[in-house]
């Protein structure tokens, strides 16, 4: 990513990485003071900026520097630059903070991924000043993501090819049909007998036969729930069993269930159940 060295009027800048199968998704926050301008990605990067947050002034994309955006500013505006085309972010004077995110592809590994879902046409021209809630939505989520929750693998899969789907395809209304019978029994069947093993998207896209972004929105339609959210509600019920019908150690589920450790279980516990494991096992076994 280009932009390594501070703008004169830039304060501070603390940035945040994380990669997903293709898809590296970079958490900005700028402190600025004055006029800013500055590239965002050089012309090795296909990718996309998202602003996030604009506190005292607004943000611009700018294909050249010297050439200001001729589209109208729109809150969580988000522009894309196929490689080859560097981006530059231009801020007012008035600017004092800005949050952005950074989502940069690999396309080579994106269409290994998606293969004859994979539509290159759609990276191929900059999109300046667009906005998707959808899309904006799932960048929020991804850039909470904790680091240190390796459990957390499915989810930002998941997400990075729902990104990647909305921004490579002229879908506007999911799928309204779910998964069969039988494709439903399997995958569920296979999350169960993984645990606590922690499942990639494509695993279960590939038991089902069908990309991942067209498996997510199926698996939704037929559990109410992201395969994400299965997994976990399903790591968290066999925790309970075993809080219920063991004398093992919170810390000892936790590892058995895929939980990175006691506290995250607890914390995803209380969650579900409405209080720590510790007491809801005293509570249900006396």
């Amino acid at each position: 990513m280009s932009g390594e060295g501070l703008h004169e009027n830039v304060v501070r800048v603390e940035r945040r990485f994380r990669s997903w199968n293709g898809v590296t998704v970079v958490d900005v926050h700028e402190y600025t003071k004055g006029e800013v301008l500055h590239p965002l990605l050089n012309e090795e990067e296909t990718g996309i900026a998202l602003a996030l947050d604009e506190v005292g002034g607004v943000t611009e994309p700018r294909l050249k520097p010297g050439e200001a955006c001729s589209l109208d500013h729109k809150p969580n505006h988000m522009t894309l630059v196929p490689r080859g085309m560097p981006l530059w972010g231009h801020a007012t004077k008035e600017l004092q903070y800005s949050r952005y995110a950074l989502l940069l592809f690999d396309l080579g590994t994106l269409e290994q991924r998606f293969k004859d879902d994979f539509q290159v046409k759609f990276f191929e021209t900059p999109r300046l000043r667009f906005t998707d809630r959808r899309i904006h939505d799932l960048v929020r989520i991804l850039i909470g993501l904790s680091d240190d929750d390796v459990s957390m693998t499915l989810l930002g899969d998941s997400l990075t090819s729902a990104v990647f789907a909305l921004l490579s395809s002229d879908v506007t209304e999911p799928i309204a049909l779910g998964l069969s019978d039988r494709a439903l029994s399997l995958v569920v069947s296979y999350i169960q007998d993984q645990l606590p093993k922690q499942i990639e998207l494509c695993e279960l896209a590939g038991l089902a036969g069908m990309s991942r972004w067209d498996f997510s929105r199926m698996f939704k339609a037929s559990t109410g729930l992201s395969p994400y959210q299965w997994q976990l509600d399903a790591r968290l019920k066999k925790a309970r069993h075993l809080l219920l019908t063991t004398y093992e150690s919170v810390e000892s589920i936790a590892a058995s269930t895929g939980f990175s450790d006691s506290m995250h279980l607890s914390r995803q516990f209380r969650l579900r159940f409405g209080m720590p494991p510790g007491i809801w096992r005293k509570t249900h076994r006396s």
